[in-house]
């Protein structure tokens, strides 16, 4: 990599970070570029090289987590025998990055904005979908999901569940509650879609 693609590189980054770091404090809507250019010590020319505008640096933090779900899938498979509780533990290991991964947090944030939600709501959950219905056709072929499952109808249905789930929170606790309540939907839920043997081995923690 030469000199200055490696400069460009690296100044990409520290815009998307403090993007991140604005959009978290501010709100997008109450963020100004100026704020993301004093914050990481760039200018505004050298934003303008990377990105247009406001929203194409949300758009660019939300893509950066566009694969955020495959990269649980392989994690939780990796540890977990089982692939019912592999999605439960993925889901978990969502919500404590939420807590804790500063992109993670931002970008579930930028997609409830409506700013947001036709450019890139659709392709985000159209992936999640399709990683939660990978999941849940391993735990058909090992007969961990009761017969009658349709697993394209769970997949879409758990992941409104969960989309679902964090709105909730956010309006009514301020998201203070969120693994508590994704237990709770879990042991609701997951009832009607595993043998009674796999769900009397499911942990929702």
């Amino acid at each position: 990599m030469s000199v200055k693609r490696e400069r460009s590189t690296r100044t990409r980054a520290k815009l998307m970070r403090a993007a991140a770091e604005v959009f978290d404090r501010d709100g997008f809507a109450g963020s100004s570029l100026t704020a993301v250019c004093a914050r990481a010590d760039v200018s505004k020319g050298a934003l303008y090289c990377h990105f247009r505008s406001k929203e194409a640096l949300g758009v660019a933090i939300i893509e950066e987590q566009s694969l955020l779900w495959h990269r649980l899938r392989d994690e939780q498979l990796d540890v977990e025998a089982a692939p019912m509780q592999a999605l439960v533990d993925m889901s978990f290991e969502f919500v404590r990055r939420l807590d804790t991964d500063l992109t993670v947090r931002v970008s579930s944030k930028l997609l409830r904005e409506a700013v947001f939600f036709d450019v890139a709501a659709a392709a985000q959950v159209v992936g999640w979908i399709a990683v939660v219905r990978e999941v849940l056709s391993l735990a058909q072929e090992r007969g961990e999901l009761r017969p009658e499952v349709n697993v394209r109808h769970a997949a879409e249905q758990m992941v409104a569940e969960f989309l679902g789930l964090q709105f909730v929170t956010q309006a009514l606790s301020g998201g203070t509650d969120l693994r508590a309540r994704l237990a709770r939907t879990w042991r609701a839920s997951s009832g009607c879609l595993v043998t009674s043997d796999v769900y009397e081995k499911l942990r929702f923690e």
